[in-house]
């Protein structure tokens, strides 16, 4: 059996409707009715001969057969990505895709260099398509190893094999508490009394269990959020007191919500890297936003 274009169509289906785990999922995605990828879908499987995925009352799941051939399909289209940056590389022309992965809410950070890097790069001549998404730091880099992300940005207290790291700029963050808190109203002297592990701590997912940047050991608060913003919004219940950035809480701070905690001790810095898979050879565009982003000094954000 030999590919043909209707098939490489179809196999981007696939492995969409396989990364969605459903059919239903996958059409905001795809753009495309559920009756479409089920055609296609199963045009596919009549084509290769396969029964693919399970889909039914007990939910989707791909078949032994589905996970090789989805796995086959992600090396196809990332050798295919390859040809074309390739050929761009000898046209030297500026064109491709660009996968790019940060960690969330680095938007309010003043001095983060992302927003001017992707002026730079769109101010530049080519046809550019750009792909954003934004996870927390251990997907971030187990996208990047399993080659769907390019590129992240992110803080990654734990360094991989098989990924390169440099460092971007640092970020200052602080132990914060609600305007709905009891420690909210307290002065700082009343402050110095209090014991910390008698009150909740909002964790991180990606952290727990770690030993926190500030030292600050407490027993597991039952409320843990994978983003900043779920952080936010525990702490402004007044119930919890969580670690965030300074640049992101300063809204709430002016709002005088919240308030940050013991700034002396509490307080740490996160050095922002971006990192790349090591042993690859970088795409045109890739190589431009490095250029545009990575500057020989680090930023801090105090």
């Amino acid at each position: 059996m030999r590919l043909d274009t209707i098939d490489l169509r179809q196999l981007r289906v696939f492995l969409t409707v396989a990364d969605c785990r459903g059919f239903s999922t996958a059409q905001a995605e795809l753009n495309i009715s559920v009756s479409t990828i089920s055609t296609q879908m199963s045009d596919l499987e009549t084509r290769l001969g396969l029964r693919l995925c399970q889909r039914g009352r007990s939910g989707f799941s791909l078949t032994k057969d589905g996970e090789r051939v989805y796995k086959a399909a992600q090396t196809l289209f990332r050798q295919i990505d390859g040809f074309n940056n390739e050929v761009y590389d000898l046209r030297q022309e500026l064109s491709g895709k660009l996968s790019l992965g940060l960690a969330d809410n680095l938007v309010t950070h003043p001095t983060s260099p992302i927003t001017q890097a992707l002026e730079k790069l769109f101010n530049m001549e080519g046809e550019i398509e750009i792909l954003i998404n934004v996870l927390s730091p251990n997907l971030l880099e187990r996208e990047l190893l399993e080659q769907r992300l390019d590129i992240v940005i992110g803080a990654f207290p734990r360094h991989l094999q098989g990924i390169n790291y440099q460092p971007l700029f640092d970020e200052r963050q602080s132990l914060y508490c609600g305007s709905k808190h009891s420690l909210f109203a307290m002065k700082e002297k009343e402050l110095q009394t209090i014991d910390l592990k008698e009150h909740r701590i909002a964790q991180r997912g990606y952290t727990a269990g770690r030993p926190h940047p500030s030292n600050l050991n407490t027993a597991p608060s039952g409320a843990i959020s994978y983003h900043m913003e779920g952080l936010v919004y525990l702490v402004l219940s007044g119930h919890f007191l969580a670690h965030l950035p300074d640049h992101y809480a300063e809204k709430w701070v002016n709002s005088g919500e919240i308030k940050s905690l013991y700034p002396q001790s509490q307080s740490y810095i996160s050095t922002f890297e971006i990192a790349s898979r090591a042993g690859t050879h970088p795409s045109p565009v890739l190589r431009a936003f490095l250029k545009g982003i990575v500057s020989p000094e680090k930023k801090q954000c105090s």
